[in-house]
């Protein structure tokens, strides 16, 4: 049976994988211009924010060939 992989994730599940704090993550937001842009739910400030997985993958591997080359 093939799993599901999310569309997006949430700021906390963003970080989880990531092993950062909340603010490691929006450190790496503003310094890094690699790093995927933050997606809000709606119109207001209080809407919550979520990240493409596709991106935050695409991402990661671009980190890891710089790394390793």
């Amino acid at each position: 049976m093939d799993t599901i992989q999310p569309l997006r994730l949430a700021m906390n599940k963003v970080c989880g994988m990531l092993d950062v704090t909340r603010e490691g993550l929006r450190k790496l937001m503003l310094n890094d211009p690699n790093f995927p842009r933050a997606l809000k739910s709606g119109p207001s400030r209080q809407a919550a924010v979520y990240f493409d997985y596709q991106d935050l993958i695409k991402w990661h591997e671009n980190q890891k060939k710089q790394h390793y080359s």
